[in-house]
C-alpha cells in the first residue's frame, strides 16, 4: 500500500492509520540511526548501558525554542523507552549539562489490538525497533 498517497486522504482505516504512523517512527528511526547523535550524547546513552545501534531514536529536537538544545526520546531493545533533555555546546561537541535522562516507558501502552486505534504506539516502536535490528542481522 502506498503510504504517501495515504497521508493525503483524510479519512483512514485503522490499519491505515497505524501504516503511517509506522511509517513516521521507520523514518525518525532510519533518519538518525544514519546520520548519528552528536558524541556527548552517544556517551550519556553508553554511561546509562543504551547500545545506540540497536536502539531507536522516536523523537529528537535541537534546538528547538525555549527548550534544551537537544531532547529526545530513545526505545532500548529491551523495550524501554528513555526521554532526554541535555545542553551541548553550539558545535556539539561538550556537553554542558544533562537536565534528565529518565525511563518514561510506562507511559507508552504496548498493545497490538486496542479498540478503536489497532496497534499502539508504542507497539508500532517495538516493531520498527524489531525490523530494523533484524534487518541488520541479517546484513551481517
Amino acid at each position: 500500500m502506498n503510504v504517501e498517497k495515504l497521508k493525503n486522504q483524510r479519512r483512514l482505516n485503522v490499519q491505515e492509520q497505524n501504516l503511517v504512523k509506522k511509517d513516521s517512527i521507520l523514518k525518525e528511526a532510519k533518519y538518525w540511526r544514519n546520520n548519528g547523535v552528536p558524541e556527548p550524547l552517544k556517551k550519556v546513552f553508553k554511561e546509562n548501558k543504551i547500545e545506540l545501534d540497536e536502539s531507536i531514536i522516536l523523537e529528537y529536537e535541537q534546538n528547538f525554542p525555549g527548550l534544551s538544545t537537544d531532547e529526545g526520546i530513545v526505545l532500548t531493545p529491551k523495550g524501554k523507552f528513555y526521554e532526554f533533555d541535555a545542553d551541548l555546546n553550539n558545535d556539539r561537541t561538550e556537553l554542558i549539562e544533562l537536565y534528565s535522562f529518565t525511563d518514561i516507558s510506562n507511559r507508552f501502552e504496548i498493545d497490538e489490538h486496542k479498540k478503536g486505534i489497532g496497534k499502539t504506539y508504542g507497539f508500532l516502536a517495538l516493531e520498527v525497533l524489531n525490523e530494523l535490528n533484524e534487518k541488520e542481522r541479517t546484513k551481517a
